[in-house]
């Protein structure tokens, strides 16, 4: 047996996979006696199997796909039902500034325009019998007046609470909604590469029969590169935990810094920012990498490619596992922040400085938002450096 087939056997010995769900089936090795055309037999009878679960992986990526495109529907209706909130919230906050008004002017006139400073003196000033049950009554409807206005302003003030309460709920749904999507859709794309290192790995087989091997290993190994890669981001990001951040100081500002303890070079720190800046108000759209729309992820690989040329991963967990971890202290504007809301890593943004970042968002599209306080302060999972 040649040096050639021995090491072709060798490799195929040790070739070991992993399928949609777990280790790729190991692909047998040939015996001597074996002919050409029955190992081509077997070659082929795998093949046509692993062809097989790559159409059933394709049919449930569809699926994934339509149960997508409805959670989408669903942020749209979210969408409309915030707005609708908000308008709601504006109407009951008028009519509490008017109903305040209108109880100070009842106020004014239990004075009586100036004639007595209080509702007892204004009773004994009464000239007769008739004259104090006439003044009773009026004080009586002033009263009864005044209690259902703060009655009801009192009702009016809980309503708003409870709307908005409403809205920061419906808020963090719509969050929560992107950050599912944003993980399953990593998942996906790494059985579909684990499916495809299967196939390769046989036609590798198969094309060293003919004498057409190189191709298919340059496949196989490309295809078994991004599977390794995927599989590397998914297990980076499921280790990733929420961490504290700190507060900004009073004197801290999007200015750029060096900081000694970095090991890397900072950010084209201007380029970055202002080129996300530039994207202010871009709506956001599951998948979006364009300016069209954008989703968390795509916002940030097209900002550093436009600002400094660099490649980033497709997803907020790959970002994450090929990024310099770096402390919140050593951060610079133009960084990576990335957060963790369902257990792993599912949200990324451009961070700025001062408690701020800049992402794209399911409720506002590309906007600033703090880090330090309200919803993003509890799931900050560290900053990383491209």
């Amino acid at each position: 047996m040649d040096i050639k087939k021995r090491l072709f056997r060798l490799m195929l010995s040790g070739l070991v996979g992993v399928s949609i769900f777990g280790t790729l089936p190991q692909i047998s090795e040939a015996t001597p006696s074996d002919s050409f055309s029955e190992r081509m037999h077997s070659l082929d009878k795998k093949e046509n199997k692993a062809e097989e679960k790559l159409k059933d992986i394709t049919l449930f990526i569809k699926e994934t796909e339509e149960e997508a495109a409805d959670m989408l529907k669903e942020l749209e209706l979210t969408a409309e039902a915030l707005v609708s909130i908000q308008e709601e919230v504006t109407l009951l906050s008028e009519q509490i500034d008017q109903r305040e008004e209108q109880l100070k002017s009842q106020v004014r006139a239990v004075q009586i325009t100036g004639q007595t400073n209080n509702v007892l003196k204004f009773l004994l000033e009464s000239e007769s019998l008739t004259d104090v049950l006439g003044r009773l009554d009026v004080v009586n409807m002033i009263f009864s007046a005044n209690q259902n206005l703060m009655e009801k302003q009192a009702e009016d003030k809980e309503l708003v609470e409870l709307k908005e309460r409403e809205t920061v709920q419906k808020q963090e749904e719509q969050t929560l909604l992107a950050a599912k999507l944003e993980s399953k859709k990593v998942e996906l794309e790494e059985q579909k590469a684990e499916q495809e290192a299967l196939i390769a790995s046989i036609a590798a087989e198969k094309s060293e029969l003919a004498e057409e091997r190189e191709a298919y290993l340059a496949e196989q190994r490309e295809s078994e590169r991004r599977r390794d890669e995927l599989q590397t981001a998914r297990a980076v990001a499921e280790e990733a935990t929420v961490v504290s951040v700190s507060q900004p100081s009073d004197n801290q500002n999007d200015e750029v810094t060096t900081s000694s303890q970095s090991k890397t070079t900072a950010p084209a720190n201007g380029s970055v920012v202002s080129t996300a800046h530039s994207f202010t108000g871009v709506r956001y759209l599951y998948g979006g990498s364009t300016p069209a729309a954008f989703d968390c992820s795509g916002f940030t690989s097209y900002v550093y490619s436009r600002a400094t040329g660099k490649n980033l991963a497709r997803s907020a967990a790959g970002q994450f596992a090929t990024t310099q971890r770096i402390s919140q202290s050593e951060a610079q504007p133009g960084d990576l922040i990335f957060f963790n809301q369902s257990g792993r890593v599912d949200h990324v943004g451009i961070y700025l400085g001062g408690g701020r970042f800049i992402g794209a968002q399911t409720s506002t599209g590309v906007a600033v938002a703090s880090f330090t306080s309200g919803y993003w302060s509890r799931y900050v999972a560290g900053f990383g450096r491209p």
